[in-house]
């Protein structure tokens, strides 16, 4: 077994709004947590609020003005803790207004419309590509982060609703807008009878499918690659991880590749880290599906593999209410999923979703047996 890696997602400043830690502070309480990498959003690379709230409520805007993201760097490279910059590419609220032509259309012609807070972009519309590689360079240049890690890199469809009592055939499949088709035919060389969407989409499936998966899989490929070269250019060593969507090839007649464009196999040749949200709770799969989905991502990418675990439930509320997910996360249950991903060889490590969340169990409700079960986890492995 590899020397375990225990990350956390910090999504959100709160260890600096709300608990008041200096930088020296949160990354001394990090190390003493065993964490070793963290996957983080910033100034440089804000992040808007999707499942968790990320974006600076207005009565800590003042306080916010005061942070600095590269001292909150220094102090982690002191501690020997790996930073991962991210933030959201293909899912941008504000672009999306700005932009009308980056709607995507699904396969029953009709536009995607907003699920919850997520709305989709096609990652065929170069302009935004070349608009968020510009920021990750930009951090990069600013941040010299140990690598940039890819939110919602991939093909719109909203995941977290795909759960064990529904068909593939229940699931529409983006995207078949206008400027994605005229780049398949050109890239392919395919002809197309129509440009409109449900017109495409019928014929794209009962001719040419094949094409068309392996194309979007090399989409999303090529979309990192620009972004890692460019990257490259400006610290010689930075590594990539990927958002890894929870999905083998058994899974929804292989939606892994077909809608979402993520081919391990693939990617393994532009990502270093992939990072697999196994979500149970979200998904309603049971512990043990958690080091399944890590141990299938590895052995088909060949890349250092960590899961993602969560630590508090989500989507049990509003429109999600209907779909019977438990309503909480117990300390056996969590502990449950970090014994399984450590006990499993193949997988490298954990991450947990999200610091902010721990940080509130530690802080406001003074329970720290989560950080006590992260801590074991690091020291599992020697």
């Amino acid at each position: 077994m590899t020397k375990m890696r225990v990350g956390l997602k910090v999504y959100s400043n709160d260890w600096y709004l709300k608990y008041n830690l200096s930088y020296t502070q949160a990354a001394d309480l990090l190390s003493e947590w065993g964490v070793n990498f963290i996957i983080a959003q910033s100034k440089v690379l804000p992040m808007p609020d999707t499942a968790v709230k990320s974006e600076v409520p207005p009565e800590l805007m003042e306080r916010y003005q005061s942070y600095d993201d590269v001292k909150f760097r220094e102090a982690l490279r002191k501690n020997g803790i790996e930073y991962w910059a991210t933030t959201l590419f293909f899912m941008d609220r504000v672009a999306l207004e700005e932009n009308p032509s980056y709607k995507a259309y699904g396969e029953n012609g009709k536009p995607m419309q907003q699920i919850d807070w997520y709305e989709g972009i096609p990652p065929t519309m170069q302009k935004h590509v070349d608009f968020k590689s510009g920021l990750y360079e930009n951090a990069v240049r600013i941040l010299q982060p140990d690598g940039i890690h890819f939110g919602f890199m991939r093909w719109p469809q909203f995941w977290e609703l795909w759960m064990p009592e529904h068909k593939r055939s229940e699931l529409i499949e983006y995207s078949f807008d206008k400027i994605s088709l005229k780049r398949f035919m050109e890239d392919r060389n395919v002809d197309l009878p129509s440009l409109e969407a449900y017109e495409a989409a019928q014929w794209i499936k009962a001719n040419v499918y094949t094409e068309w998966v392996d194309w979007k899989c090399d989409v999303v490929r090529l979309v990192i690659k620009q972004v890692k070269d460019n990257c490259a250019a400006i610290k010689g060593d930075i590594k990539t991880a990927l958002n890894t969507v929870p999905f083998g090839k058994a899974d929804y007649d292989n939606a892994e590749e077909q809608v979402y464009g993520q081919s391990f196999e693939k990617l393994s040749g532009v990502i270093d880290l992939f990072e697999v949200m196994a979500y149970h709770q979200i998904l309603k799969r049971p512990v043990e599906w958690i080091p399944q989905i890590g141990r299938e991502v590895k052995a088909r990418s060949e890349r250092t593999t960590v899961c993602t675990l969560q630590g508090e439930p989500l989507y049990t509320e509003g429109m999600h209410a209907s779909y019977g997910r438990k309503t909480s996360i117990d300390i056996a249950e969590f502990q449950s999923a970090v014994e399984a991903v450590v006990a499993e060889p193949s997988i490298d490590g954990l991450v947990l979703f999200t610091w902010a969340d721990l940080l509130k169990q530690v802080y406001v409700d003074k329970d720290t047996r989560k950080v006590d079960i992260l801590k074991a986890a690091a020291r599992a492995r020697g």
